[in-house]
C-alpha cells in the first residue's frame, strides 16, 4: 500500500529548492566576480599558496611604490642640476676674456651674476611636495636661505675717485674693504671668502652641522640605495661663493688690492693715473679664481649627476625584476582564486535546468491528491 504525507514531500522538496538555489547563486556570484568564493574558507587546501603570494606581492607593491617615489625625485635632482651647471656654464662663457686680462662690460657680468646666484639658490632649495630633495634627512628644512649674510660678510669697497677731494669718501666694510684698503693682500682675501664659514653663506643649521643624514630608497627587505646630494657639497658651495663675490666686486676701474702711490695710507690719498698695473693684477688674479671655482663647481656636479644618473638605472633593474615577480605571483593567485568562465556558465546552466525541473515536481506536488495520484 502507498502511503502519501503531503507535509513530508513538501519539507523534502523545499530543501532541495534551498540548496539548488544556493548552488545557482553561488555560479552568478562566481561569474559576476571571477572568482571561485569570496572569502579564504572557501579555497580549501590551496588557501595558504594565495595568502602567500598576495603577502609577497603587497611587499613588492609597497617597494615599487618607493622606487617610483625615489625615481621621480631623483629625476628632479638630477634636472635640477643640469640647470645649475647650464646657468653657470652660460657665466663663464662671459668671462673667457678673463685669462687674457681683458673683462669688457663688468657691469653686464656682474648683472647675470646677480641672477644667476638668485636662480642657483632657488634650485638648491628645490621641492618635492614638502620635500626639499638637497637638504638629506632633513628635509623639511630650507637648505639655505639667503638673507643678505655673505653680502655682509663680504662688505663693500667703493673708493673716492676724485683726487683733488680732500676727504676720502671712500665707503669701505668687511674683506672687500680691507682687500681695496690694501690691509689684506689678494691671497689672504682668497683665502678669505674660499674658506667662509657655511652659515655666513645661509645654509641650514643641519647641514652647518653635518647632522642631516642620509637619503635612501629601500628597494626590498634587504637592499637600499643612496642618492644624497647635500645643498652645500663642493660644487654646489662653491658656485654660491664664487657667484656671490663676484655680483659684489668693485668694477675693474675701481681695482682695490694695491694702491699706485706706495705713500698713500688708504685710498682716498692714492693719486693717479688709474688702475695701476699692480691693480688690475690684483683685480684679474681674483676674477680667475672665481672663473676656476665656478668651472671645477660644474665639473663636481657633473660627476653628481653621473652618480645619481647610475642609482637611477639601478633602480630601474630592480623595478623591471618586481615587474616579472608580479605577473608570476598573479598567475599564481588566479589559478587558485579565478573561476573558468565557460565551465562555470555551464555548471550555472544545468544548475538553471535543474532548479526549473524541481519547481516543477513543486508545483504538481502542491496539487497532488487521490483522484491526481490514482490516475
Amino acid at each position: 500500500m502507498t502511503g502519501i504525507s503531503n507535509l513530508g514531500q513538501a519539507l523534502d522538496q523545499i530543501s532541495r529548492l534551498k540548496s539548488q538555489q544556493i548552488t545557482l547563486d553561488n555560479f552568478s556570484t562566481q561569474i559576476a566576480t571571477g572568482k571561485k568564493t569570496q572569502q579564504f574558507s572557501g579555497l580549501g587546501g590551496d588557501v595558504l599558496k594565495s595568502q602567500r603570494a598576495r603577502a609577497d606581492l603587497n611587499s613588492i607593491d609597497q617597494y615599487s611604490t618607493n622606487i617610483s617615489n625615489g625615481q621621480r625625485r631623483m629625476q628632479l635632482m638630477i634636472n635640477s642640476i643640469e640647470q645649475i651647471s647650464a646657468q653657470a656654464n652660460t657665466l663663464t662663457g662671459a668671462m673667457t676674456s678673463v685669462q687674457g686680462g681683458d673683462l669688457p662690460n663688468f657691469e653686464t657680468t656682474q648683472q647675470l651674476a646677480t641672477d644667476v646666484y638668485d636662480f642657483i639658490i632657488d634650485l638648491i632649495n628645490t621641492k618635492d611636495g614638502d620635500r626639499y630633495l638637497f637638504a638629506g634627512s632633513d628635509s623639511g628644512v630650507k637648505p639655505i636661505d639667503d638673507k643678505g649674510q655673505f653680502d655682509a660678510y663680504l662688505g663693500e669697497f667703493v673708493p673716492n675717485e676724485n683726487t683733488t677731494d680732500p676727504l676720502p669718501n671712500t665707503v669701505e666694510s668687511g674683506f672687500l674693504g680691507d682687500w681695496g684698503s690694501g690691509r689684506i693682500t689678494t691671497d689672504e682675501f682668497i683665502d678669505a671668502y674660499s674658506n667662509v664659514n657655511e652659515n655666513a653663506l645661509g645654509y641650514s643649521e643641519s647641514l652647518v652641522s653635518g647632522t642631516s643624514g642620509e637619503v635612501r630608497i629601500r628597494v626590498d627587505e634587504n637592499s637600499d640605495f643612496d642618492y644624497t646630494l647635500l645643498g652645500n657639497s663642493p660644487g654646489m658651495k662653491d658656485l654660491v661663493i664664487a657667484l656671490g663675490v663676484l655680483k659684489n666686486m668693485p668694477k675693474p676701474e675701481n681695482s682695490p688690492g694695491a694702491l699706485n702711490d706706495p705713500t698713500a695710507i688708504n685710498a682716498g690719498e692714492d693719486i693717479g693715473p688709474f688702475p695701476s698695473a699692480e691693480k688690475q693684477e690684483a683685480f684679474f688674479a681674483v676674477a680667475n679664481d672665481l672663473q676656476q671655482k665656478i668651472n671645477a663647481a660644474v665639473d663636481q656636479l657633473e660627476r653628481e649627476e653621473y652618480r645619481l644618473a647610475l642609482v637611477e638605472a639601478q633602480t630601474e633593474v630592480v623595478k623591471e625584476q618586481y615587474t616579472y615577480q608580479t605577473n608570476y605571483l598573479q598567475s599564481i593567485i588566479g589559478d587558485v582564486e579565478d573561476i573558468d568562465l565557460t565551465e562555470t556558465v555551464a555548471k550555472l546552466q544545468q544548475a538553471q535546468i535543474g532548479l526549473e525541473a524541481s519547481f516543477s515536481v513543486t508545483a504538481l506536488l502542491a496539487d497532488l491528491s487521490l483522484v491526481n495520484f490514482l490516475r
